[in-house]
């Protein structure tokens, strides 16, 4: 019977001219209709039973129907009905979104010819007859002349079942857990599919994994005509029986019909919706005594792989079972959570569920993956290898003396099960089975004894439970399994947990049991009352404050090479470590390496920090290869911190690892600026590994551009002064001149420096004692009051003017600022120690390539103001670092001097290198462009150059007569604090 045009979506695609369509959907499963394309006839595909083969082109000719229209929004009408085939509707469909005719598609493809004959004939008859005229003369499809074609039309179906093929054989042929492309062919029941599996054409009936979805064919017990009430596991009840009546004539009641459970429509209508006629991949899991093949079935959600199973489970439609969960290669934990999920929101069968009460939560996750941390003897962090995150993992079913919190005692056994884990794990690959959940008051049993005394909850916080177990190989050289737990059980360090009955426990109790049995019976650790743990007593000097006693053991560390332990990854390039030998734990980090800062709160009087890009991926690097690892370190020096220098290696495992190369070649940390690769050991190989990471612009040094090499040549002028200069990479930064000393020479502080915030609110809330003034030598830190404004600022001194007991007098640089003054006693102060620590913020820096006149030689004055005029008022400048330069220490210790010298390339923010502050000096006539003989910045220097040429042919400055003479015969600018502000 003819309709009307209707909408609806292709649902299925049974061959190349049929296809399903359901209308929409009112609160269940929509109706459908099936429709074949009128006045087409493609060929016929293969019984599922076998009885028939495909006819030529039949698979090609639904593959290219399904491929087009699946799951596509549609505009339908039935044209016609055939008496002599009942059931059957012909008719129009068009795609909506394109508005395409599907029948014409075909044709014109080839992939289907036209009914001839008949009074009943399609609409667009005539447009159909030409575009299979056009096929036929172009070979397309069916109209293929290619005999090999032909035939290779023709698919060989392999029916398990039905052609001597088993379950067995087919999980055989394909393999456990690998995905296979497959088309979904007919959806029985939720969790039952029939499917193609591709390319062999393999065709299965698939039962979901792990999953039961509710039946379609289950009988009533006649058992009782009440709903059976839900079972203590909280599973949804079947539906109810409903009573026969009692037989009144003598006979038996008929059998009643099979009814379907509740939501088993639903159930396998959301499986059509997502997988009927779809591309998917089967990845087939085991076969059970009857012979049904299981296996996940992973459909496309835009471009990400989703569970069919996960989606029952979620919507409710599913419940777990745990037989089929232990066949499962992956995503058995996944459906324990989606499961939990619909419980906890009582949709579909969990609309009436009501938990059980439990101790904990079971869990079905497996994974294999390297052991990172040893927390304690019965926890472990392990990296899943799958997608490398951290996981912690408690030991199911046992208990090690606990380690105890900072300042804790640890109980005895304690730190010998901690280092047997560790020798025995750490880096190890291991196999994970997750077993089960459980809350535990936060703080432990005191904590919830407490909260419980007050008449409240302690916090509560899950931990996860698992057997892990180690592949080895055994005295003989055979590879074995063996069992954490167990291992630390036979040799005393552990002791097994008594459930309660209905507590979860580990899978392997019972062999858990046996080995504390062998323990016990060899009176190891824990067992044996006659003998002690061994003591354990070592000094600690990486804390704040113990620089003092850390630098006592700076002469035995130098003599060769040491073994130690990282006991803690403090950041990406400094390191706790634990020296047995000497029974001492030490702060240490590799020489002339500087990975990016983490994030830190203020705490000890130190400011708080920003993480610095990639700072967490310079952390997890060193964590991931250094962590509880020994290791192999050679100490040259330390530092003010009490931190020690040197060269770390990681031994065993292959090839030693030297950490302070491989940071900078993966591009996570830098060399210091003041690195010298002449004065460090192995300072050559740091250099190559930063070339490395700075030519393929890894990580710190992505956005990192080329700078001119910056170093001078043997006899040159650094040289023969006792400088050195390194060859740092250019860094722009924004800065702010706070001091400028000449015509070249200046200070800055770098802008929105955190620190210098930090050092404001200490100073402001300084408390000035009038106590005897502090007698103080050169070099020493301290608080002194500036005399141009009275404020306090932090200090050091550089030349004791007077010693007078009553009033000495100083000669100060304010770290910070970098001008000087001159101070009494009574405006000096003693520095708090948190306050010292912070390193000084003034950075002493020249105009790079510039040769400016000494402040006592001519035009050396008006140079001075020109730099003053041009960055004063406490503007933000913008300073691109050419070259640094390691200074003479002429000045004393001033802990500013002490600091490399910056040449830099100072502009407005926003300005190009030809209105830089460098360039309007040399336009001004106030300095001369000087090159050292290795300098390359051939762009920058040729822009400053042409500035030279205009003040030289302008007669302008020191060219007012001419060339100057050559710039030997001037005298270093020297060193006073006359012009620009603090």
């Amino acid at each position: 019977m003819a309709t009307g045009w209707l909408r609806g979506t292709v649902k299925n695609v049974v061959s190349g001219d049929t296809l399903v369509i359901m209308g929409p959907s009112r609160g269940g499963p929509p109706p459908e209709k099936r429709l074949t394309l009128a006045s087409l006839i493609a060929p016929r595909m293969a019984r599922r039973d076998g009885s028939t083969a495909d006819e030529p082109f039949a698979w090609q000719s639904r593959e290219f129907l399904r491929k087009k229209c699946i799951g596509q929004p549609c505009t339908f009408k039935v044209d016609y009905t055939l008496e002599n085939i009942p059931g059957r509707e012909f008719g129009s469909v068009f795609l909506t979104d394109k508005n395409d005719n599907l029948a014409l598609a075909v044709v014109s493809s080839g992939w289907s010819k036209i009914r001839s004959g008949g009074g009943q004939q399609s609409p667009y008859y005539a447009e159909l007859e030409t575009a299979q005229s056009n096929a036929e003369s172009s070979g397309l499809g069916l109209w293929s002349k290619d005999e090999s074609a032909i035939r290779g039309s023709v698919r060989t179906v392999h029916i398990v079942s039905e052609d001597d093929l088993d379950a067995q054989s087919v999980l055989q042929k394909f393999g456990k857990g690998k995905p296979i492309p497959a088309v979904i062919e007919a959806v029985s029941s939720g969790a039952s599919l029939k499917a193609t599996l591709l390319p062999d054409h393999y065709f299965v009936n698939v039962m979901l994994v792990g999953i039961v979805c509710p039946s379609f064919n289950r009988r009533p017990t006649g058992q009782s005509a009440a709903a059976p009430a839900a079972s203590s596991t909280g599973a949804a009840p079947a539906a109810a029986a409903e009573a026969s009546e009692p037989a009144t004539n003598g006979t038996a009641s008929p059998e009643p019909a099979a009814q379907p459970e509740p939501f088993a429509r639903e159930a396998r209508f959301l499986s059509e919706s997502k997988a009927l006629g779809r591309d998917v991949r089967v990845m087939l899991e085991g076969v059970d005594k009857f012979d049904n093949l299981f296996g996940q079935v992973m459909y496309s959600d835009g471009e990400q792989p989703v569970s069919l199973g996960e989606t029952l489970v979620k919507a409710g439609y599913a419940k777990l079972v745990n037989w089929g969960l232990e066949m499962m290669s992956v995503n058995a934990f996944t459906l324990r959570e989606a499961e939990r999920n619909a419980k906890q929101q009582r949709v579909g069968i969990w609309r009436n569920y009501v938990a059980p009460a439990t101790a904990g939560t079971k869990l079905s996750d497996k994974f294999t993956g390297s052991v990172c941390e040893v927390v304690s003897g019965d926890c472990l962090v392990v990296r899943d290898a799958a997608n490398g995150q951290e996981r912690r993992v408690n030991l199911s079913s046992i208990r090690a003396p606990r380690i105890g919190r900072k300042g804790e005692k640890p109980e005895d056994w304690a730190t010998e099960a901690k280092e047997f884990l560790r020798q025995r794990l750490i880096g190890k690959e291991v196999s994970v089975n997750m077993e089960y959940n459980r809350q535990v008051a936060v703080g432990g049993a005191v904590a919830a004894e407490a909260a419980k005394a007050k008449g409240t909850t302690a916090d509560q916080r899950d931990m996860a439970f698992a057997t892990v177990t180690l592949a080895e190989k055994d005295n003989n050289g055979q590879q074995k399994s063996s069992n954490v737990a167990e291992l630390l059980l036979v040799r005393g360090l552990a002791q097994i947990v008594r459930h309660r009955t209905d507590d979860e426990r580990s899978a392997h109790y019972e062999s858990l049991m046996n080995a504390e049995a062998s323990g016990k019976n060899s009176k190891k650790g824990l067992h044996n009352q006659s003998k002690k743990p061994p003591a354990h007593h070592y000094n600690d000097v990486s804390l704040p404050g113990m620089a003092p006693k850390a630098k006592q053991y700076l002469p035995f560390f130098q003599r060769g090479k040491h073994t130690a332990v990282v006991e803690f990854v403090l950041s990406g390039h400094r390191l706790k470590l634990y020296i047995p030998k000497e029974g001492v734990c030490i702060a240490f980090s590799p020489s002339g390496v500087r990975a990016p800062q983490r994030a830190t709160q203020g705490q000890q009087g130190r400011p708080a920090a920003t993480a610095e890009p990639f700072s967490e991926e310079a952390f997890a690097f060193t964590r991931q290869h250094c962590l509880q690892r020994e290791v192999e370190v050679e100490i040259e020096t330390i530092d003010r911190g009490g931190t020690f220098l040197g060269t770390l290696r990681i031994v065993g495992g292959g090839r030693p690892l030297n950490l302070g190369p491989a940071l900078l070649e993966a591009g996570l940390a830098k060399l210091h600026p003041s690195f010298d690769s002449d004065r460090i050991q192995g300072g050559r190989e740091l250099s190559v590994a930063q070339d490395h990471a700075q030519s393929a612009r890894l990580k710190v040094w992505e956005g990192y551009v080329p700078a001119a090499e910056t170093a001078t040549a043997s006899g040159s002028e650094e040289e023969a002064n006792g400088h050195a200069s390194s060859d740092s990479p250019r860094e722009t930064v924004t800065v702010t001149v706070t001091e400028v000393v000449s015509g070249s020479e200046f200070y800055v502080q770098m802008a929105d420096e955190p620190r210098l915030g930090y050092i404001t609110d200490q100073l402001k809330s300084l408390s000035v004692t009038a106590s005897a003034p502090p007698q103080l030598q050169v070099g020493a830190l301290c608080v002194a009051q500036y005399s141009l404004d009275n404020e306090w600022y932090r200090a050091s001194v550089q030349r004791v003017i007077s010693k007078d007991p009553v009033n000495p007098q100083y000669s100060v640089i304010f770290l910070d600022f970098g001008n000087t003054d001159r101070v009494g006693g009574k405006n000096v102060q003693q520095i708090d120690s948190a306050l010292a620590a912070v390193p000084a913020q003034a950075h002493s820096c020249s105009l790079a390539y510039l040769k400016v006149p000494s402040l006592d030689a001519d035009y050396g004055l008006d140079a001075a103001q020109f730099l003053s005029q041009a960055t004063g008022g406490g503007q933000r400048m913008t300073a691109s670092t050419e070259r640094r330069e390691r200074q003479q220490q002429s000045r004393g210790k001033d802990h500013v001097g002490s600091q490399p010298l910056l040449h830099v390339v100072l502009s407005k923010e926003g300005a190009s290198a030809a209105e830089s502050v460098n360039a309007n000096m040399l336009r001004a006539g106030l300095a001369r462009v000087k090159v050292a003989k290795r300098d390359k910045a051939e762009e920058l220097v040729s822009t400053l150059t042409g500035c030279e040429d205009e003040a030289r042919k302008g007669h302008t400055g020191i060219w007012i007569h001419g060339d100057p003479g050559s710039e030997s015969d001037e005298e270093e600018a020297s060193q006073k604090s006359a012009w620009g502000r603090r």
